[in-house]
């Protein structure tokens, strides 16, 4: 367990450096960007293109994220990816602590409380298809993510996610 612990705080980590280093390299997001995530092809609800403050581009990826809940197709930019990863570790964080606040005694029967456990359910899809677009964009396949069940995955898949886009290998899944 405490292996499994150690894991978990350097994947977010690793998450939270390359989300700053994210907003150092784009700065703000370019037209080209903002045009790419607005002309999606599946268009569950409408997404406008954020604007200039970081909470609003927050508030942009994740909901471009469950607007393509269940879409594996595609590609997802590193902003995507990281602020939808942010957005994970918040809610996981939020809901442990009101689990062990109100039921402790579930925690500690069970390992996992009731509000985790729904949040979990309702995150675990939409986190699937954004980490599977986002081995999309760097040229990998989907099925890549299996890989996580292994020690050594998990710092492969965190270099990976991290990975600048690449447009000639990506072509394929766009």
């Amino acid at each position: 367990m405490e292996y499994i612990s150690a894991l978990l705080i350097l994947f977010v980590l690793v998450g939270a450096f390359y989300l700053v280093k994210i907003k150092i390299d784009q700065g703000t997001l370019t037209e080209k960007e903002i045009k790419e995530f607005t002309n999606n092809p599946v268009k569950i609800s409408p997404i406008k293109a954020p604007n200039k403050s970081g909470n609003s581009k927050f508030l942009f990826y994740i909901n471009r994220c469950f607007a393509n809940y269940a879409n594996f197709d595609g590609t997802a930019s590193r902003s995507e990816f990281w602020y939808f990863y942010l957005f994970t570790l918040i809610i996981g964080a939020i809901t442990l602590g009101i689990d062990y606040y109100f039921f402790p005694e579930y925690v500690d029967k069970f390992g996992i409380g009731l509000f985790t456990s729904i949040a979990s359910l309702f995150i675990v899809v939409p986190q699937l298809s954004v980490s599977s677009r986002r081995l999309h964009d760097i040229g990998k396949s989907g099925w890549w993510i299996l890989i996580y069940f292994t020690v050594i995955g998990i710092i492969v898949l965190c270099v990976w996610y991290s990975t600048k886009t690449n447009l000639k290998l990506s072509k394929k899944y766009k």
